[in-house]
């Protein structure tokens, strides 16, 4: 059958309705997640019943949607595998490594083979997948003959060589009725929903409202602005998604490393059902997949090594997400070597990130391995070593309004923890005034604020440029000079300083007042002011002004560099 498939003709049903097109291939993929995570607990339990049961099920039900379609490339495949399978389910086959082995195969060319369905139909050519397809095949015939299969040469690329499939969400039954939305008319609603909130906002403070005395109108917009902040609320709960999807796509990753690097790994999860927006989980996978495998080639030791060390020959890597504050924290932890302070403090000053008379401490020497192109790897393998990896981390972390902190003891291990916002539609800030102008500063980077004393503000070079607080001298960024703001105060000591933090830096921005605490929408300033340094989009204020929103990271950066982080 399978030599005779054209991948043309296979496309005839589904090319007269987009619509079901993709709804069969989100369908498809959510089963194929759900395959895969089984897949990897029935490794560890292979005469479990249930967990047959609940790989066959999927497997039999992209066969049946598959050939009720007339994707017969598809349901070759998934018939093949779902024979196995029965035959594991009656007793009649024993699923071994080899089976194990098929099985996550027959997942990645399905995924493969699945994704490419929209554009094929787009009338692009289809990838040639047959040979790998036919290799599939012959390997499951081989295993229902009671054969070992052949070697899978033409098999895919190993699961460790790219990152983990974009994700896709997955609406868990939770015995509720349910439906199925496109996220872009979801993404249009909350859109409109903001502009609802910032409509509400600007009427709230129209003048002519702000002088009336009627009592009841008052009462009226106080009911308004209570129903609009319910509805914000809501819509921004329908774009909340647990990141469990994600975690348990680490599993396979985990898997698949760890058996390339020979060491045995284990992975603990919790968690998983903490809830954040949908666009923070889809970013998110890329840097964890990341860190997992900087933890796996560089943190934990080989199985020999942990033995001699008193340790069990099994390491453990923890993945948790949990939520603080208003903000979600997500760490991947490792029970490994921990991070080698002297050694990265060697590689920053052959390097000359580190000049040879600075005694950084150890949070700082740390946060060097963020920079890039930075390894202490001797030799570079096929999982690393080549300097790439963690400053992607970093940098996708702060396009999401996050920071990383590194958490490490040598010889048991290192935390690396990620704090993120919930949403990135709303940000919680301060809002200050400079001269005309008005800014938000998100409250998670804020520390505290403070009307400086002479004494505490020194000069550098005849110009104030640090202020001492709590025994800490910090570098002083004065708005009004940054972004050349007539009418501001140029005199730090009458106007207002608020501490901000990213990653362990630390500066003091000038301002002139504080005017409150405010909750905004965030809107993007378009592709002229992407790069501007120290801003992170725009927000509309009440009286119907733009207000820029400043970015931490931005800020610090902006300082002139200190000795410690000049580059060579």
């Amino acid at each position: 059958m399978a030599e005779g498939i054209d991948p043309y003709d296979e496309l005839a049903t589904l090319a007269q309705d987009p619509e079901l097109a993709s709804m069969f291939v989100a369908e498809a993929l959510d089963h194929l997640g759900t395959i895969e995570a089984v897949v990897l607990q029935l490794e560890s339990a292979p005469a479990s019943a249930g967990l047959l049961d609940d790989l066959f099920r999927p497997f039999h039900t992209i066969k049946g949607n598959a050939g009720a379609l007339g994707l017969a490339s598809i349901q070759e495949v998934a018939h093949a595998v779902e024979s196995l399978l029965d035959l594991a389910r009656a007793g009649r086959h024993r699923l071994a490594a080899a089976e194990i082995e098929v099985v996550l195969g027959a997942v990645d060319l399905l995924t493969l083979m699945i994704r490419e369905l929209p554009a094929r139909l787009a009338g692009q050519p289809p990838a040639e997948l047959s040979a790998r397809r036919l290799a599939l095949i012959t390997r499951v015939d081989a295993l229902l003959g009671g054969e070992a299969p052949p070697d899978p040469a033409a098999g895919s690329p190993a699961a460790v060589e790219s990152p983990p499939a974009p994700l896709l969400m997955r609406r868990w039954d939770d015995g509720q009725p349910s439906i199925k939305v496109d996220t872009r008319k979801l993404d249009n609603l909350v859109d409109m929903v903001g502009e609802l909130v910032i409509a509400q906002a600007i009427l709230a403070e129209d003048p002519a409202l702000q002088s009336a005395s009627d009592e009841r109108l008052m009462r009226r917009l106080a009911q308004l602005k209570r129903i609009t902040a319910d509805l914000q609320r809501t819509a921004m709960a329908m774009r909340m998604v647990p990141v469990r999807q994600t975690f348990q796509k680490m599993g396979r990753f985990v898997r698949d490393l760890s058996r390339k690097a020979g060491k045995p790994v284990e992975l603990q999860l919790s968690g998983e059902d903490t809830e954040l927006d949908r666009k923070v989980v889809e970013e998110i996978s890329d840097p964890l997949m990341h860190m997992v495998r900087n933890s796996i080639d560089h943190g934990i030791e080989p199985p020999a090594v942990r033995e001699a060390l008193g340790k069990p020959a099994v390491a453990v890597l923890r993945l948790s997400a949990c939520h603080q504050g208003g903000s979600i924290v997500i760490e991947v932890a490792d029970d490994g070597a921990g991070l080698d302070t002297e050694k990265i403090l060697a590689k920053a000053r052959a390097r000359g990130l580190v000049p040879e008379d600075a005694s950084p401490a150890a949070a700082e020497i740390h946060q060097l391995i963020f920079q890039p192109g930075f390894s202490t790897a001797d030799t570079v393998t096929e999982l690393s070593g080549r300097g790439v990896g963690m400053d992607v981390v970093r940098r996708n972390i702060e396009a999401l309004r996050g920071r990383i902190e590194i958490h490490t003891a040598r010889g048991q291990g290192t935390t690396f923890s990620i704090r993120l916002p919930l949403t990135l539609a709303i940000v919680d800030g301060i809002l200050v005034g400079v001269g005309a102008e008005r800014f938000v500063v998100p409250t998670f980077a804020v520390c505290e604020s403070l009307r400086p004393s002479a004494s505490a503000v020194h000069e550098v070079r005849g110009r104030r440029r640090l202020v001492a607080v709590r025994d800490r001298l910090i570098p002083i960024v004065h708005l009004g000079e940054l972004f050349g703001i007539e009418g501001a105060v140029r005199d730090v000591c009458e106007g207002t300083l608020v501490v901000v933090e990213d990653n362990g830096r630390f500066a003091a921005v000038a301002v002139d007042r504080l005017l409150g605490k405010q909750e905004v929408v965030v809107k993007a300033l378009g592709e002229a002011f992407e790069h501007v340094q120290g801003v992170a989009g725009g927000a509309i204020l009440g009286d119907g002004r733009i207000g820029l929103i400043l970015d931490a990271g931005g800020l610090v950066a902006s300082i002139e560099k200190p000795s410690l982080e000049v580059a060579a």
